[in-house]
């Protein structure tokens, strides 16, 4: 299990969440101006889903099962969240103010399609959408690369990616050429670059007699320095991309050669990430608005924000993710005959046993 993983995960989900509350309540609150104004969560969640990727994928595994795999996981619960803030919209719009409900938004929110909301942002409805845009689209790039053979196929993801990124300026609209050309692809192709770095041996052999606690420290301290910096474009990259790289490869340094970090609480949140991430924003405004309208709109009305919205995320999250996303799944796949029927090495194993055993 990638335990220091999953406490990344959880904790960049969760300050994805406190930075879109931090945005609400300054924007929101006549007296009250909070400091946290980036989201480096964002960055590590691209990151991680690279890595991830990487790690738990077969060599043999085939590109169309491979995507509709990937699919049953992520789509089911956006599309539910992506209805429910239709909903929000339809009988209360300003509790999402920056979403139009014509027609052409709606299918493309639901196909990940990017287009410029009412505030010239490439949000979806469900605004927090636009990261998973990317990581279909890495996925589907991924499962292309499966047509080639096994050492072929990272390397061909990472030159897609970056083939993408220069392509897109030929793109007939401008939200496609926006979207598509966004440097913030490159973290996608790091966090696949971390994954094949540690399959090397002299990587492994490293990792394994240095401690990896002061890299995940200077990496946490990276983000910190970008978020306070908080540039646009290839310089947000520069300065997200290095520390967010250092701190999952140390985290995954650990979990794979080293003693892998085992607290049930974050094992849990890694389970339930996915969840806090969708949920959070349909919480948000109904709470937000609630509180700062009966209660207060200043301090007091901000702090009882943070302490409603953060706890009833992580419950409907876990309860999403026990009642609606496992069950789903399995369902899905058993229709879509997407359960495997043969014992295969994915990935994963590779790591722990053939090149583990060069340097052991």
């Amino acid at each position: 299990m990638l335990h220091s993983i999953n406490t990344i995960r959880t904790l960049s989900c969760i300050s994805i969440a406190v930075f879109h509350i931090t945005e609400f309540v300054n924007a929101s609150s006549d007296t009250v101006t909070l400091p946290f104004t980036a989201a480096p969560g964002f960055h590590l969640f691209l990151l991680i889903s690279g890595f991830i990727l990487v790690y738990i994928t077969n060599p043999n595994d085939q590109p169309v099962p491979f995507m509709m795999k990937r699919a049953v996981r992520i789509l089911p619960l956006y599309w539910l969240m992506t209805a429910v803030a239709i909903l929000m919209i339809a009988f209360k719009p300003w509790l999402l103010p920056k979403a139009e409900l014509s027609m052409e938004h709606i299918v493309q929110s639901f196909l990940l399609l990017p287009y410029y909301d009412l505030r010239d942002r490439l949000h979806p409805i469900l605004y927090v959408g636009w990261t998973l845009g990317y990581i279909m689209l890495f996925y589907l790039m991924f499962a292309i690369s499966l047509m080639a053979k096994a050492k072929h196929q990272i390397p061909l993801t990472i030159a897609m990616t970056v083939g993408l990124i220069v392509a897109a300026q030929w793109f007939p609209t401008p939200a496609f050429r926006e979207f598509y050309g966004d440097p913030i692809l490159l973290e996608f192709a790091s966090g696949c670059i971390i994954g094949l770095a540690l399959r090397q041996p002299a990587v492994i052999a490293f990792i394994k007699r240095t401690p990896m606690w002061p890299f995940a420290l200077i990496g946490a301290a990276g983000l910190c320095v970008a978020a306070w910096l908080h540039y646009d474009g290839w310089a947000k990259i520069a300065t997200f991309a290095p520390p967010a790289a250092l701190l999952v490869f140390a985290a995954a340094g650990q979990d794979i050669f080293r003693t892998p970090l085992n607290n049930a609480v974050f094992r849990l949140g890694g389970q339930i990430s996915y969840g806090i991430y969708l949920i959070h924003p349909i919480i948000l405004p109904v709470l937000a608005v609630m509180i700062f309208e009966h209660i207060d709109n200043g301090l007091l009305g901000a702090a009882l924000i943070f302490a409603t919205v953060l706890p009833l995320s992580i419950g409907l999250a876990y309860l999403s993710f026990r009642y609606f996303e496992t069950p789903s799944n399995k369902w899905l796949r058993r229709v879509l005959g997407l359960t495997n029927t043969a014992s295969r090495k994915p990935r994963s194993q590779s790591y722990a046993g053939s090149v583990r055993g060069k340097v052991a």
